[in-house]
């Protein structure tokens, strides 16, 4: 009696067993099956695209009061709108320090980037990057009552240079020029505040992003004819490493809005927006 007793319970015991294990195969296949948020499908599956942005950077991105609402807004803002419009999803933007936006791309947070950002061989290391969808060039922001006759890069030497965090700009600046006092900050409006207080002698910014700060400060100016070639090329959308699916989708919808002939019109409309603050 006992051993049939025995018997029984091995029984259950194998039953409820291998119940178990197929019950846990089933959930792994389910939780394998399950696509990451950031990919191609999982966006649509969410009906949502998030994006990452630095929204300091006019006209790039920038804040604009529109009807008393705090808004951002600029190029790669329509650029973004448009990205997700053809992917049937809602935009949502997240505004972030630039030198914060590829982590948050790393760790699933953001499922892209658009913040001027050029794809240089160290940020291809963390990132995914689109087709370039703008070419950039630099240029020197100073006050219009500087005395130090900055007219070329090697006026640039020993001076004091205020950059972005992270940026090509920053890399220019510690690199390029021979005992430059490196001012890093977070944005570009704090770049600026401090080129209008003296407390730097001037400021390297993306061409664009500087006239557009010249032409809103009556007291500031680029240097004229002194452009600097950093070597990258252009600015692009970045996306999370390995995450081809997406970047081949995205590379396809910018190709359509240069086709549409988008990119210009944006541009236009983000510097109306930026000469009307």
């Amino acid at each position: 009696m006992k051993k049939k007793l025995s018997l029984l319970m091995i029984i259950v015991m194998l039953t409820s067993l291998l119940v178990a294990c197929g019950g846990n195969h089933a959930n792994v296949e389910n939780d394998n099956s399950k696509p990451e948020s950031y990919t191609l499908e999982g966006i649509k599956k969410k009906g949502k695209l998030i994006m990452g942005t630095s929204a300091d950077y006019p006209p790039f991105e920038f804040h604009k009061m529109i009807n008393g609402e705090d808004e951002i807004v600029g190029f790669d803002i329509e650029i973004g709108k448009y990205i997700a419009n053809e992917l049937g999803v809602e935009l949502e933007i997240k505004d972030m320090d630039f030198d914060k936006l590829l982590g948050g791309l790393s760790a699933g947070m953001l499922d892209i980037v658009i913040a001027a950002m050029n794809p240089d061989p160290e940020r291809a290391k963390e990132a995914n990057f689109s087709d370039i969808y703008y070419e950039s060039t630099h240029s020197v922001l100073i006050r219009k009552d500087d005395k130090s006759n900055i007219v070329s890069m090697e006026d640039l030497n020993g001076k004091s240079i205020g950059v972005q965090i992270g940026t090509t700009q920053e890399k220019i600046a510690e690199t390029e020029i021979k005992d430059a006092n490196v001012i890093s900050l977070n944005t570009n409006p704090d770049i600026v505040m401090n080129l209008k207080t003296n407390k730097i002698d001037c400021a390297i910014m993306e061409t664009t992003v500087a006239k557009a700060f010249a032409k809103s400060n009556d007291d500031l100016m680029l240097v004229e004819g002194l452009v600097i070639d950093s070597g990258s090329e252009g600015i692009a959308v970045a996306i999370k490493k390995g995450n081809d699916e997406l970047t081949e989708k995205i590379n396809e919808i910018l190709a359509k809005a240069k086709a549409e002939g988008l990119m210009e019109q944006w541009v236009i409309e983000a510097n109306e927006l930026n000469d009307l603050e």
